[in-house]
């Protein structure tokens, strides 16, 4: 294994030059000396002991990434296909700039506080955390953070990535309506957050014309997968009647698709079904599901590059980011 001596060796400098590159502390070291040690770094295929980079004062190079959910529809978080391109989009950022991504489990916040204090990471991106439990933690840990898609009772305070919940409901909700299904129901795991703001423009879009859209059409569906399946029963004589079931997640609408089928119910024939994401799955089931896209790739992106930026001591004026959505119209939908 290649040595810290070696690379100083080979550059015709001290160790404590090499050091000093390696740990971004360059403000006495001449442009050319770091192209040269930058150089032989990238051809010796060295890598620095993350002891040592912690240690020196001038940053981890490690960025956290919270999780503040355990799990998601059910199952465990990372096996949800939104938090595992989101994860995964963040890491590919980071190791372009050349930073590594460590995971905390988020429920605990006292744990998240001991691991990135023992780490040292240099920020934060957060997801599942609401206005309340941000508070808590950043009086806690004095680090840089950024929220993705959170819900702050008043103005926002916080950095935060998201995308424009509301519009992605109007959205379906106005395409229901054209398509004489202004009686639909919309079905979402939560009554807060974004499932209330996809809900509410739902809403919104099925009063345009004048017509009532009652609180009695958000059904909120449970997280365990048994009791949901049960509730989908319940509901099986509603979805008939009304013959449009709008869901705030295509996993929860693919899953609504698959009993409508166990039970002998043709989508889009006897009941149209819509969801919220445009994840892989929406494209892989059959009848393709007509649903809401959002870019989580570049949310992840926003998220990575916006932290980077406050690390460096940046000041962002705009707390609160949102990326539009559009419809894709697929097959689920009788039109």
């Amino acid at each position: 294994m290649i040595r810290l001596q070696d690379i100083a060796d080979m550059a015709g400098v001290s160790r404590t030059t090499v050091s000093n590159v390696i740990n971004g502390n360059t403000k006495r070291v001449s442009q050319k000396t770091i192209d040269k040690i930058t150089a032989i770094l990238k051809e010796q295929n060295y890598v620095p002991h993350m002891g040592s980079v912690m240690l020196s004062g001038h940053g981890s190079r490690i960025i956290g990434v919270v999780l503040g959910f355990a799990q998601a529809h059910g199952m465990y978080s990372l096996q949800d296909s939104f938090v595992g391109e989101l994860v995964g989009t963040i890491q590919m950022e980071a190791e372009m700039k050349g930073y590594y991504v460590m995971l905390i489990g988020g429920e605990n916040i006292q744990n998240v506080v001991d691991i990135a204090s023992r780490w040292n990471v240099e920020g934060l991106i957060i997801l599942g955390y609401n206005d309340e439990k941000y508070r808590k933690l950043s009086r806690k840990l004095n680090k840089k953070m950024v929220l993705i898609d959170a819900y702050p009772a008043g103005e926002y305070f916080f950095q935060n990535v998201g995308v424009d919940d509301y519009s992605g409901g109007y959205q379906i909700g106005r395409y229901l309506c054209s398509c004489g299904f202004d009686k639909a129901l919309f079905l979402a795991e939560t009554d807060i957050d974004s499932d209330y703001s996809r809900w509410m423009g739902f809403k919104q879009a099925m009063e345009k014309e004048g017509k009532f859209c009652s609180r009695t059409r958000l059904i909120v569906i449970p997280g365990e997968r048994n009791r949901r399946i049960q509730k989908y029963k319940e509901l099986l004589p509603r979805f008939l009647q009304v013959k449009a079931v709008a869901f705030s997640s295509d996993y929860a609408a693919i899953e609504a698709m698959n009993f409508l089928s166990d039970h002998g119910i043709k989508v889009p024939e006897q009941v149209s079904v819509t969801g919220f994401d445009d994840s892989i799955y929406a494209r892989m089931v059959r009848p393709r599901l007509t649903t809401v896209h959002q870019d989580v790739g570049q949310k992840a992106h926003l998220a990575f590059s916006r932290l980077l930026r406050m690390v460096a001591g940046e000041q962002l004026k705009e707390f609160n980011i949102k990326s539009p959505v559009y419809l894709v119209k697929r097959d689920s939908v009788k039109i």
